[in-house]
């Protein structure tokens, strides 16, 4: 029982300890709520490129489009709530996404990471343009967090816990979507497509339905953003941060389960960090991402076992 909810454990003693260990940094209570979202954005992200073997240039587009939509549906049809407009995120990223990825889909390789990424900026040239719905420029403000069950929402620390407590349902629900039929089936088509179709399963529909919780997780991260800042803006849909998104996912390491997590942690370590020293702190991230692909492709979780590899080589066997 223990190796079941293993990974559950571990996500939410790092729910617990991350504030704190991030307070004794000198980082506000707002950062800690950065790393949860992010987190959850990025393991959405994760179950396209590490479990099916899609890589996305353009994910951050579901991100900015989550946001907008909790913003919204907040402004004009849920006044004063947060749970509805979030509910309402999930159902219209993932009708989107089905719609998105019956046509994308169709397409492979470097051919459908194009396509994401022609969307993502797509979706900023939108937002960024339609001033009247979006508020272009400016963004779209007097997002509210109110009272919920008696609990004031406005409030830091309450929010985090409620962010968190969305961060652990997510969690135990990716975790059965993985360990399933469906999340073996989704493996074994990222391993060799081919034999996966030969073998009767229909490939484009365990994809298309992978799009889609890929891309409602990280859309659902993007309303807890609008929510946490009270803001919704066109940068999240932009190319540059869908590079981001990514690179938190390559660092932290996309094979493994909470390596995305790990990856937005050290994205905000990094910059909270470093742009108190220098405005450029996204050229660093950027050479200590190039750093990561060339030394260690398996990423945070993974380094741990090359320096033990360095230190104690495997036996060789024979051929």
């Amino acid at each position: 029982m223990y190796n079941k909810y293993q990974t559950l454990w571990i996500g939410a003693l790092a729910l617990v300890i991350v504030p704190i260990l991030l307070q004794l940094l000198g980082l506000t209570m707002s950062s800690s709520t950065d790393v949860v979202i992010y987190a959850i954005a990025a393991m959405g992200l994760n179950l396209l490129v590490g479990y099916t073997g899609l890589t996305s240039f353009g994910h951050g587009a579901w991100f900015g489009v989550g946001a907008y939509a909790a913003a919204l549906s907040q402004k004009y049809w849920f006044p004063g709530q947060i749970v509805a407009p979030m509910l309402f995120t999930i159902a219209f990223i993932a009708v989107s996404a089905a719609i998105v990825g019956f046509l994308i889909l169709r397409r492979r390789g470097v051919y459908f990471s194009l396509l994401t990424l022609a969307l993502s900026a797509l979706t900023f040239a939108i937002a960024f343009r339609w001033t009247d719905f979006t508020g272009g420029e400016s963004g779209l403000g007097n997002v509210v967090r109110p009272v919920v069950a008696g609990i004031d929402l406005d409030q830091s620390i309450p929010f985090l816990v409620f962010v968190s407590v969305i961060a652990l349902i997510v969690l135990y629900v990716l975790q059965r979507v993985i360990r399933s039929p469906f999340g073996h089936t989704i493996v074994a088509i990222r391993e060799n497509e081919q034999r996966a179709r030969f073998q009767g399963y229909s490939t484009i529909v365990y994809k298309l339905i992978m799009f889609i919780v890929s891309a409602s997780v990280t859309g659902l991260a993007g309303a807890l953003l609008a929510f946490h800042h009270r803001f919704a803006s066109a940068e999240p849909t932009s190319v540059a941060f869908s590079g981001e998104l990514l690179a938190m996912v390559v660092i932290g390491g996309m094979r493994s389960f909470l390596g995305p997590a790990l990856g937005a942690l050290f994205y905000i370590l990094f910059r909270e960090c470093l742009s108190i020293w220098t405005e450029n702190w996204l050229l660093w991230f950027g050479l200590a991402f190039v750093g990561f692909i060339l030394f260690s492709p398996t990423g945070l979780v993974g380094i741990w076992q090359l320096i033990k590899n360095r230190l104690r080589p495997p036996a060789e066997v024979g051929a």
